[in-house]
């Protein structure tokens, strides 16, 4: 028998975080100290959304979104601080007026924490909307979040379309961000589009279907909510001048 024959012991593969529940233990945490952090993005999905536990539109997690307001910034690090998250001294130095991130040694979870608002392609502005919900984001927020996306990916088109086939979405919300801004409008009734041919193609009736009516039921909605002077004055110069920004990716 050679060296090579011999088997050598295997290094058992790290675990997978749960980060759903690390996700809720953050809040609750939160909640408990007096700070409202409440997720976003495909975590918070997750928590609302059966078709994206189990259904046709599930998919995993890389890292935990959170929500919060930044004059909490103290409170934000001492909660994180007693559930073992480090903090990410560099990034949070030169980014934290925005961003906080934290990273757990033992779960590996990394966690983002965004500061009154979300700002990717356009600017959703949060702070005085974190309460509407016990966990998350209230899912018209969640879904602006994904309608936001110039470059929508097929983790973005599962996202929407699981808000859209299983929760409530309040259309005076979407359609008033929307009927304020151009550039918002613009970008989010084409994504809008693309989630319904998404959902349309899905070939799951019961779902897709729902995804597909909720998304032509809210587009109607968008069409014929008054727009404001700015709309109507950005909408002359149209697509002469670009009217979204490309952020760098996060991962959910």
């Amino acid at each position: 028998m050679t060296v090579m024959d011999v088997e050598r012991p295997r290094t058992p593969p790290d675990p997978v975080p749960d980060l759903d529940a690390l996700g809720r233990a953050l809040v609750e945490a939160g909640d408990a100290a007096g700070v409202s952090l409440r997720m976003v993005g495909g975590i918070a999905v997750r928590c609302l959304c059966p078709s994206a536990v189990d259904g046709p539109l599930a998919r995993t997690c890389k890292d935990i979104d959170l929500v919060a307001r930044a004059r909490q910034r103290p409170e934000i690090d001492a909660v994180l601080a007693g559930l073992g998250y480090l903090p990410d001294e560099e990034f949070n130095l030169y980014q934290g007026g925005i961003r906080l991130n934290y990273a757990h040694p033992e779960t590996r979870a990394s966690v983002d924490v965004f500061l009154d608002r979300l700002t990717m392609c356009h600017r959703l502005e949060l702070a005085d909307r974190l309460e509407l919900r016990p966990l998350t984001l209230d899912p018209a927020d969640l879904l602006l979040s994904k309608l936001q996306i110039v470059q929508t990916n097929e983790r973005d088109l599962q996202d929407a379309t699981a808000l859209l086939s299983d929760t409530t979405v309040d259309p005076d919300r979407i359609a008033g961000v929307l009927a304020a801004d151009w550039g918002w409008w613009r970008t989010s009734t084409e994504v809008l589009d693309r989630v319904a041919a998404y959902a349309g193609e899905l070939g799951h009736r019961d779902v897709g279907g729902r995804a597909a009516a909720a998304a032509a039921q809210l587009r109607e909605a968008i069409d014929e909510r008054p727009k404001s002077r700015k709309w109507k004055l950005r909408a002359r110069v149209g697509e002469r001048v670009t009217w979204y920004e490309l952020p760098e990716e996060v991962e959910d």
